[in-house]
């Protein structure tokens, strides 16, 4: 097959035509990057590898769209690719590609996701863990991140200071000092929080008598 004629398309795309009357649609970068031009051979069963090339490019782009508005984990970029209906296989490979260039990486993506929550949600550990699983983050790096991230295990300050926000809300609604308790249990769980964590927190915010009742 030999090029005809190159058409351009729009500011980033071109239709080549063929000497057999099939027609390419290439992006200027994959037209550039493998040398084509007008009058150049097109060796057989190379019409298919273009076509692919061409859609590794739009699904790598697509990708780094995604990758510019924040970190992700290597699993919700796969999912986000998948629902735009790209061929799986082209997708693991574009995939690949990010790993090894540094684009992705998941223990990355965990320590800035484990920053962040603690930082703007005090959560503990066995929530973020928990949302680090949702997304993919294998159990083993999980793990490793927060080992660092909770040296000592969950941050009692920030318990204190998360259930010390909801103590506000609940006695507006509840006088029970038991089921005050309760309820600050149930949230400091919710948030991640071990019970060791949550009772010393709770103590702290709610004191307790010489019989150790709150």
């Amino acid at each position: 097959m030999k090029i005809i004629r190159v058409v351009k398309k729009d500011e980033n795309n071109v239709v080549v035509y063929l000497d057999n009357d099939e027609k390419l649609y290439l992006t200027y970068e994959v037209f550039l990057k493998n040398g084509l031009r007008k009058d150049k051979e097109v060796p057989e069963g190379h019409f298919d590898f273009l076509v692919k090339e061409n859609q590794k490019y739009h699904i790598k782009n697509k990708a780094y769209s995604y990758i510019a508005r924040r970190h992700h984990s290597v699993f919700e970029i796969r999912a986000k690719l998948w629902q735009k209906k790209y061929d799986k296989d082209l997708i693991e490979i574009v995939l690949l590609e990010l790993i090894d260039n540094k684009y992705l990486d998941d223990r990355e993506f965990a320590g800035i996701f484990t920053d962040e929550k603690i930082r703007l949600k005090l959560w503990g550990k066995n929530k973020i863990k928990a949302e680090l699983m949702k997304r993919g983050v294998d159990s083993a790096i999980a793990d490793e991140v927060l080992n660092e991230k909770f040296p000592e295990g969950n941050d009692v300050q920030n318990a204190i200071e998360l259930a010390g926000k909801k103590l506000n809300i609940i006695i507006s609604r509840e006088s029970d000092p038991i089921k005050i308790k309760h309820k600050l249990f149930a949230f400091l769980s919710s948030r991640g929080y071990d019970y060791q964590t949550s009772k010393e927190a709770i103590s702290k915010i709610l004191g307790k008598d010489e019989e150790g009742n709150y």
